[in-house]
């Protein structure tokens, strides 16, 4: 897939018109000009394939005509953070309105549009409206972005009724090239305090999805209970033909006002009965007398509705039994009593319970009553946190039954193939909104969870979102502690359950696994409630709490527990802690090995490094963990450069990109913690009032630390993370793999012995070539070196370290000490590097700040400007300090201890 442009902007709800129109009239917002850029009249129409092609591969696809121009674009459906949404983004410019594709200027998004429809027809899936007032944000001369406060309708198309939404206000800001995220930042947190605007986590494309899930789900509806609604249309009672008259017209598309004309009914009374049979379907015309002609009609029109091709269908009533159709038509018979006809039509199936359902589509039953049983436990006892209603419990029941609905049909889209079924199958018991709540619960078994992605979660109520989400978290453990899929692996006790960290103590004969695969899934749990869920396996018996078939007293569940902990647990004794798994061990290195072999021992041990702290990383409690794992891919992509002649380019290019890819991404966040802790520290050495001037300067870089962050943690999710560290493990792992073949009987030096010392001396020349420019031995030498100069010595001594440490085993005794003279050189000018770096961001954070000519602000720049000062007499101390250790890196004692040591190779 073609890389695309990030789309960045910031979304706020705009509560009424007031607020649009005060909105309307600002000037300066946030320290930034606003410059109004007109008026625009915009239409949009969303399009997709019949079977939802571009959704399912996560794209929206839109034409927009604006001020006369016409542009396609294709947008990523990306996640929000508050109010900032990130999409890749790609457009064309059309000629005309088109839908099709394949009449697109060629581009990136009409191959992007081709590719993804694979042939099929993009159709409407509803149109968007909205009139907009655009405003340029400037900082001086510089264009930040654009400001838009949008009025918007929403009107469905076909092949759904037509729909027309109530309007909504909304405020947009779209980053242009030269705004930054630091700018967003500051633009949004002032709409959110000063102005009291609530964060919009939900793109228009999103907020119409839902509108037409809900109207996808109303057509169903209507078109499952028609042929009964025929019934009572024709039948005798008026009242009855008039309330169903009413509805078949609002079926077919016609407006209210038209439907209640047709019904004989006022609009106010029409729109009564439309509420009433959304909320109890059929039930709002009773039941019928058993020995009328009525009562013969309706049954004849419900036999037809089952068997008659020309009567309108919901997408698989045919096939599968216990559809609303089917209900109706069992229920209409059934009043029937069989009376009025001279053959009566078999009574159809009612609709099935929910474990028929799980049945009927293969789903493992042991495991699925496991899975419950196991996440009703969880439920009771973690009742303090979650505070979920008891009445919850039965949907968790039913959840827990459901969650692999389609893992045998579709493993890799298990999750939103079995929310479609559920969606298409009322089930006995289980009401429309509890019914949402299962398919979005459902949707969710993935291995990342993304509320804002899942349409059925945009359709839930404001008070059933927090719950499905909390469900969710407990079914992702509960499931896993049955990864073995052996039923074994049983919840003895907790402990900690209101503390930061809990721990599950589980037994059973594939408790080691399956606790490992349940601590891995609670990373919802924690996202939702701040709480680390940690399972940890014991030899069975140990510790009770409950059988699976048992449940504690709502009351007395904690009680339980915790008596259970206390009780057999020795005084004094420390809790219970799973072991950390070890750090890779380091394969020996053999000088007679091939260097291809060799480099894939190296890079393995780093590699395998970098995997251990990840898992801290991810966390972001100890900074150390991403050092660590940033110092391994450095580490991983110096290998790389040594070792490169010794593989095939074609092997090793895609995984050197993507290995400095995540190098970059841990990087960016490294750097910032870097100057945070050094600027942290400096103030803890100052005066409180003093340190209190640091406090913009701080407040800015923790901004563009977060966002860097956000944007590390979204890389470590992705399939081009796990692609690549999948890809690398099997070249790591597959001896031979890539190796560049060495002709046969030919004297090519490919094993250690022969190259090593080539390799080092080689670096070894390369840092020594930097004495004409900054001098040998001289003291003072390097004062009038560029500092960018020095940069790139600390970058060869690295290269020198690196290759020194790689073969460390395979040198003399002399190395140790002369890796240590390397290391000191390259912490020296590290530290003159850091200090740069500081510099230029505190001079471009002051420049920033004085542009934007606030005096309050202003007033507040001494400490920044003292840091600045600070960040000066750094580098020129280092400087100082340099030519000491320089001269005797490339001095005549370690030249001759060089030597020395690649004599042993």
């Amino acid at each position: 897939m073609m890389r695309m442009p990030m789309e960045v902007e910031a979304k706020f709800a705009i509560p009424n018109r007031k607020v649009y129109g005060q909105l309307t009239r600002v000037r300066e917002l946030a320290g930034f000009s606003l410059v109004p850029a007109g008026h625009a009249l915009v239409a949009d129409r969303y399009l997709d394939t019949d079977d939802g092609r571009l959704q399912a591969a996560g794209y929206a696809c839109r034409l927009r005509a604006d001020e006369g121009a016409v542009i396609a674009t294709l947008k990523g459906l990306g996640g929000a953070e508050g109010a900032v949404h990130r999409r890749l983004e790609e457009e064309v410019r059309l000629t005309a309105w088109s839908p099709d594709p394949t009449s697109w200027p060629e581009s990136a998004a009409r191959t992007l549009a081709l590719e993804l429809a694979g042939g099929a027809e993009l159709r409407p899936l509803f149109d968007l409206n909205q009139r907009r007032a655009r405003a340029d944000l400037l900082d001086g001369d510089r264009r930040v972005g654009q400001l838009s406060l949008d009025r918007v309708w929403l009107d469905l198309t076909a092949p759904h009724r037509p729909v027309r939404s109530g309007s909504y206000h909304e405020l947009e800001i779209e980053l242009t090239p030269a705004g930054t995220e630091a700018d967003l930042a500051v633009i949004a947190g002032e709409l959110a305090t000063v102005w009291g605007l609530l964060p919009e986590s939900r793109s228009k494309f999103e907020r119409g999805l839902a509108l037409v899930q809900i109207q996808r789900a109303e057509t169903a509806q209507f078109e499952a209970a028609r042929p009964a609604l025929e019934a009572h249309a024709t039948g005798a009672e008026p009242e009855l033909a008039r309330r169903a008259a009413v509805l078949l017209a609002y079926a077919d598309g016609l407006p209210m006002r038209e439907a209640a004309l047709r019904g004989g009914l006022s609009i106010g009374r029409a729109r009564y009965w439309l509420r009433a049979f959304r909320a109890k379907q059929m039930a709002i015309f009773g039941a019928p007398k058993a020995d009328s002609d009525h009562t013969a009609r309706v049954d004849a029109h419900a036999a037809a509705g089952a068997t008659t091709d020309a009567s309108p269908q919901v997408p698989g009533t045919s096939e599968v039994p216990g559809t609303w159709g089917e209900l109706l038509r069992a229920d209409v018979s059934e009043a029937a009593g069989g009376q009025g006809t001279a053959q009566p039509a078999p009574a159809p199936a009612a609709l099935l319970s929910v474990a028929a359902f799980c049945r009927e589509h293969g789903v493992d039953m042991a495991h699925g009553r496991f899975v419950a049983a196991q996440a009703r436990l969880l439920f009771d006892a973690l009742r303090p946190v979650h505070g979920l209603p008891g009445k919850r419990r039965r949907l968790l029941k039913q959840a827990a039954l459901l969650h692999t609905l389609a893992a045998a049909q579709d493993p890799k889209r298990s999750g939103e193939a079995g929310r479609d079924l559920i969606l298409a199958q009322p089930l006995r018991g289980v009401s429309t909104a509890d019914r949402l709540a299962l398919a979005c619960i459902t949707a969710f078994n993935r291995d990342k969870v993304r509320p804002k992605r899942e349409p059925t979660m945009n359709a839930l109520d404001e008070q059933s979102r927090p719950q499905v989400l909390a469900l969710t978290a407990l079914l992702r453990v509960a499931e896993a502690l049955d990864f073995s899929r052996t039923q074994t692996t049983e919840i003895q006790s907790l402990e900690g359950l209101d503390a930061s960290r809990c721990e599950v103590v589980v037994s059973g004969p594939h408790a080691e696994m399956d606790a490992l695969h349940a601590t891995g899934r609670a990373d919802f749990w924690y996202e939702q409630f701040q709480q680390e869920l940690v399972f940890l396996p014991v030899a069975a018996g140990d510790r009770k709490i409950a059988t699976a078939g048992e449940r504690p007293a709502d009351d007395a569940a904690l009680a339980v527990i915790t008596s259970a902990v206390t009780a057999e647990t020795p005084a004094g004794a420390p809790p219970l802690t799973l072991p950390a798994p070890p750090l890779p061990e380091a394969q020996p290195l053999l000088s007679d090995e091939p260097m291809s072999e060799a480099g894939r021992k190296v890079i393995h041990f780093h590699f395998g490094r970098m995997l251990y702290h990840e898992p801290g990383t991810r966390l972001g409690e100890d900074p150390e963990a991403l050092h660590d794992m940033r110092v391994a891919t450095r580490r991983m992509r110096a290998a790389f450069q040594l070792f490169a002649p010794y593989y095939e380019a074609k092997t090793i290019k895609p995984l050197g990109r993507a290995l400095r890819r995540t190098g970059r991404t841990l990087g960016a966040v490294r750097d910032l913690d870097v100057l945070l802790g050094k600027a942290h520290a400096h103030a803890a050495s100052l005066p409180a009032e003093q340190a209190d001037g640091l406090a913009p300067l701080l407040a800015d870089w923790q901004a563009r630390r977060e966002v860097a962050r956000r944007q590390m943690l979204d890389y470590l999710d992705s399939d081009d993370y796990r692609q690549f560290v999948s890809a690398f493990e099997r070249f790591l792992t597959t001896p031979g793999a890539g190796a560049v073949a060495i002709p046969a009987g030919e004297p090519t030096p490919r094993q250690a012995c022969h190259i090593v010392p080539q390799i080092i001396l080689a670096r070894f020349e390369q840092v020594r070539a930097f004495e004409p420019i900054v001098g040998s031995s001289a003291p003072g030498s390097a004062d009038g070196a560029p500092v960018e100069m020095l940069h790139r010595l600390r970058i060869e001594c690295k290269g020198l370290r690196y290759a020194m440490e790689f073969f460390r085993e395979l040198l003399g005794p002399e190395a140790a000490g002369l890796i240590k003279q390397v290391v000191g050189v390259q912490d020296l000018l590290g530290e003159l590097q850091d200090a740069c770096v500081a510099e230029s961001l505190i001079a471009e954070f002051l420049a920033q700040q004085r542009r934007k000519r606030r005096k309050q602000q202003e007033a507040r720049l001494d400490g920044v400007e003292a840091y600045l000062a600070a960040q000066q007499a750094i580098q020129t101390a280092q400087i100082a300090r340099f030519p000491e250790p320089w001269a005797a890196l490339v001095g005549a004692d370690f030249r001759r201890g060089l030597m020395l040591a690649l004599a042993a190779v």
